[in-house]
């Protein structure tokens, strides 16, 4: 047989497989093959399963020859066709919110947990949160926070005993919710939900700290393992201490992921993009509400890479709670947390972590474009979308 007359069948097959509906017959006494034959001389109605403990048996049959068959078996107890049910996916657990669906963070989960498991979720890769420490007591966060790192002042802690860490200001347990609030049908659920938290407590209990403490952080949290660092925080001016530490983390293959800034102006000529945001090396994320508009107060520049929801996102908050916070502070995590999906992916599918270099040339490609077309000082390459770069990066 020739090619040309195969594909002809293929088509002619799938053509009538296109219009053929499943339908589900209840007989009462005995099957009624005596009618399904008379309906079926051209041999289009298959039988597809006969389930004889209810009495029921699976048609496939031509869209044109389904009324024939219910006018042809009146006298069973039912005629009707298939339903299609679905698994319910992550992304209808009650939890999980606007801006988490936004990033498309769900259909990752959806779509790699049959593969490749928890990995979907962000599990086996841990993220350092540099900012006012976490509340690892949350229900949400309980058992993730693996580790703490306190450098502000003159005190410098490494360890387990993560009471040093504890935040109490809530700047730092919001964005540790956004990244990795469980997934439990309560509350709020995070980008990725299982994965690990360094508390990197580099911000004082006001919510502010010294660029050299912040280096300190930096240095510590990779010294540590950790190789995603998520700073929700930035200085309007450069500095040394900074700049060398955050490009030495870099240089030590660590994603850096930082605040664009909360200074914007609505201007495109003027940059007011933060610092250590600002650095080539570094993620730097600007925020969106749910109507992927820019907020005025939203720092824009050049150097803006991606944006992410940052207007009114629930979140978790010290004592059990949960708050509606607004910022690129919020906005930065949910980059962290595609991040750690990615890396995590990339792990469990048996390829190496991608570099620095390589996550951000996946991040900015995949973002969907929701500004001027292309770049634009506002939202950089556009909205960050999980899927689309958990599928770039394993694909690489």
């Amino acid at each position: 047989m020739s090619s040309k007359v195969v594909v002809l069948v293929a088509i002619v097959l799938l053509a009538v497989f296109a219009h053929a509906a499943r339908i589900v017959v209840g007989y009462v006494d005995a099957p009624p093959t005596k009618e399904l034959a008379e309906l079926n001389k051209t041999g289009e109605v298959k039988m597809l399963k006969h389930l004889k403990e209810i009495k029921a048996v699976v048609l496939n049959v031509p869209d044109h020859k389904v009324k024939e068959l219910k006018d042809k078996l009146k006298n069973a107890r039912y005629v009707e066709e298939d339903g299609v049910a679905r698994a319910v996916g992550f992304g209808d657990y009650a939890d999980v919110q606007w801006n988490v669906k936004m990033v498309n963070a769900p259909l990752v989960w959806d779509t790699y947990f049959a593969t490749l498991r928890d990995a979907a979720f962000g599990y086996g890769v841990t993220v350092a949160v540099l900012d006012t420490g976490i509340d690892y007591k949350h229900p949400e966060l309980y058992g993730k926070v693996v580790y703490c790192i306190y450098t502000v002042g003159t005190k410098l802690y490494k360890g387990t005993d993560l009471k040093n860490c504890a935040d109490r200001n809530g700047h730092g347990t919001h964005v540790a919710g956004i990244i990795a609030a469980s997934l439990d049908n309560t509350g709020v659920a995070g980008v990725a939900p299982k994965v690990r938290l360094m508390a990197v407590k580099v911000l004082s209990d006001t919510g502010s700290g010294y660029y050299s403490d912040i280096a300190e952080g930096i240095i510590e949290s990779v010294k540590a393992g950790a190789k995603i660092l998520s700073m929700s925080l930035g200085g309007s001016a450069d500095s040394s201490v900074l700049r060398d530490a955050s490009y030495w983390a870099y240089q030590q293959g660590a994603v850096q992921v930082a605040a664009a800034g909360n200074s914007g102006d609505g201007n495109p000529a003027t940059d007011n993009v933060a610092y250590p945001a600002r650095y080539s090396w570094v993620i730097a994320v600007a925020a969106v509400d749910q109507n992927y508009a820019t907020p005025t107060w939203s720092s824009d520049g050049p150097e803006v890479d991606v944006a992410a929801p940052g207007v009114n996102i629930l979140s978790t908050y010290p004592g059990g709670g949960y708050a509606y916070m607004s910022g690129t502070s919020m906005a930065t995590p949910h980059v962290t947390g595609v991040v750690a999906l990615i890396q995590a992916l990339r792990l469990a599918a048996g390829k190496p972590m991608l570099t620095p270099d390589e996550v951000y040339q996946v991040i900015t490609s995949t973002a969907r474009d929701i500004g001027p077309p292309g770049f634009d000082v506002f939202t950089g390459y556009g909205l960050v979308d999980a899927y689309a770069a958990a599928t770039a990066a394993l694909s690489r």
